[in-house]
């Protein structure tokens, strides 16, 4: 079964374009080409091939952008390892680093 991107609005085209062409961030970039390559019918193999790029990653990114819309060119980082210390106990270390020797 072969994937594509819904029909994209004139706005959602030019926006698009205009990231592709002059967008600072290259995840944004990638993801606009992406895309737009969906959007002129190609399929997810030749998409790959071209862009060098997993299938998988591809097909992410079209289904994400049919359900989230431009919302989903951003990166959606994870937030990370959590603190190992609480601020209290951050505070202490402070403290005790702070104390002459």
């Amino acid at each position: 079964m072969t994937i594509f991107v819904r029909d994209l609005s004139k706005e959602e085209g030019n926006r698009l374009l205009r990231i592709a062409r002059k967008g600072a961030d290259p995840v944004d970039v990638r993801r606009a080409l992406l895309i737009l390559a969906s959007a002129q019918k190609m399929k997810v193999p030749e998409i790959s091939r071209l862009y060098h790029i997993s299938g998988e990653h591809i097909r992410k990114t079209i289904h994400r952008f049919n359900t989230e819309g431009m919302a989903s060119l951003k990166p959606n980082y994870g937030g990370g390892r959590p603190p190992t210390f609480t601020e209290e106990q951050r505070a202490d270390i402070i403290e005790l680093a702070q104390i002459p020797p």
